[in-house]
């Protein structure tokens, strides 16, 4: 059980802040033993339980088609497909991904590239769909282990222009249906236990302190520090991979 509370742990807290929570939980996995792929599921569903409430607003804009967010539907689907085609073709490359400490090292420190980037982007933009395009295809890159989802599709906001704010929300909405068809994909290896209900509670409460952490690292332009944390774990993953 202790490891599944770690799991939750590490879920909650790195799924939303920029330094990659399938990475963090591969790296972990690969030191104690085989990744667990539906506990990784679960938890990231944990996860997408918090993001629906921090996002309960936009939704409720989106379903009842408020003049407003007409568009944002196809943005939505525009910034999913990438992804979404991408993990159904490639699913076994990513598993196996997962296993390779090399990878994710290298993947960390990518990571901590893109996000030292952000410190030097100005926002004056609106979201449309070319700069929709750019943000899908930056969120392929976060379906490896290391690579992280809200780093790069936050980045990718920032990088085009777009106002922080919009940027994070866009960036939350668009990791409901990529959890969704995760989800989806690992039904085959569906389990049920206590251990696994208690992560899951455990993981949703945490993500859902950890959305609030991250508005406010972005709104105040904090973003790139996490760009440190990136390359250190991605030195780590490297040393323990060469040993």
């Amino acid at each position: 059980m202790a490891n599944e509370i770690w799991l939750s742990i590490i879920q909650a807290i790195t799924e939303f802040l920029p330094v990659s929570s399938s990475g963090h939980l591969a790296l972990f996995s690969n030191v104690l033993g085989k990744p667990d792929l539906f506990l990784i599921t679960i938890l990231h569903i944990a996860s997408l339980f918090a993001v629906l409430i921090f996002t309960r607003h936009e939704i409720y804009k989106l379903i009842t088609f408020e003049k407003k967010y007409g568009k944002m539907w196809l943005f939505l689907i525009i910034g999913t497909i990438p992804a979404a085609l991408f993990g159904f073709l490639f699913k076994d490359a990513i598993e196996s991904s997962l296993n390779s400490l090399l990878f994710i090292g290298i993947a960390f420190i990518f990571t901590g590239i893109i996000l030292l980037m952000t410190k030097f982007v100005h926002n004056h933009r609106e979201l449309n769909i070319k700069n929709s395009i750019f943000i899908g295809l930056f969120q392929v890159l976060a379906l490896f282990p290391g690579v992280s989802r809200s780093g790069m599709t936050i980045s990718a906001g920032l990088f085009s222009g777009i106002d922080r704010q919009e940027a994070v929300k866009f960036s939350f909405l668009l990791f409901i249906p990529l959890a969704l068809g995760a989800m989806v994909l690992e039904l085959g290896s569906f389990y049920f236990s206590w251990v696994l209900l208690f992560a899951f509670t455990l993981c949703f409460l945490l993500s859902w302190i950890f959305i609030y952490l991250l508005y406010f690292v972005v709104q105040k332009n904090y973003f790139w520090l996490f760009s440190v944390y990136a390359f250190i774990l991605g030195v780590i993953s490297l040393i323990l991979w060469s040993g």
